[in-house]
């Protein structure tokens, strides 16, 4: 399977801006011995690019059972901000004026309009596009801006090559008896 993920990550890495997307996002935190808390993570489009990688161990079981075999990912902070910013909130999360609150369901940037600037300073999101017969409630988790992206454009060759290998493997270990 590895084989077959890699030419995913080259082209995921091809779509991550070498620059910062947001003008200020790339600039270095001036002082973080006087800073109590995590800050924004600084774009650096190398380490984005570093950042994307694939892995072929099986994930454990989520709540209805089912279990990924590969994944691609972006292990730096930075490039998984600007695979998935704005997939929840396409204009940035709601702002309060006024209100101090815990919650992250509500933006804490003193300015109204921080994530809406941010997303839109962005390429566009890849939508992965909607079967007409799928079942469910729609969701935004396969869209992105890199990963899904490549992904998206090498559906065609990569899930086939991915699942004839699953299968030759399982050919290949199991033996045709089964634990009682």
């Amino acid at each position: 399977m590895a084989n077959y993920l890699k030419p995913v990550v080259r082209q995921a890495r091809t779509y991550l801006p070498s620059q910062s997307p947001l003008t200020n996002w790339g600039k270095p935190v001036s002082s973080l011995e006087t800073i109590k808390y995590r800050p924004f993570p600084r774009y650096d489009g190398l380490k984005a690019r570093r950042g994307v990688g694939y892995t072929t161990t099986p994930s454990k079981p989520n709540k209805k059972g089912f279990i990924y075999f590969a994944q691609v990912f972006n292990s730096e902070a930075s490039g998984a901000i600007f695979e998935t910013a704005g997939r929840k909130n396409p204009n940035g999360q709601p702002w309060i004026a006024g209100r101090k609150t815990a919650s992250k369901e509500y933006s804490h940037s003193n300015n109204p309009d921080a994530g809406r600037q941010f997303i839109h300073s962005m390429p566009e999101l890849y939508r992965t596009p909607r079967k007409a017969n799928q079942s469910g409630r729609p969701s935004h988790k396969m869209d992105g801006r890199a990963i899904f992206r490549a992904w998206a454009e090498t559906y065609g060759k990569v899930t086939p090559q991915i699942i004839k290998a699953m299968e030759s493997a399982k050919i290949k270990f199991d033996t045709g008896k089964r634990a009682a």
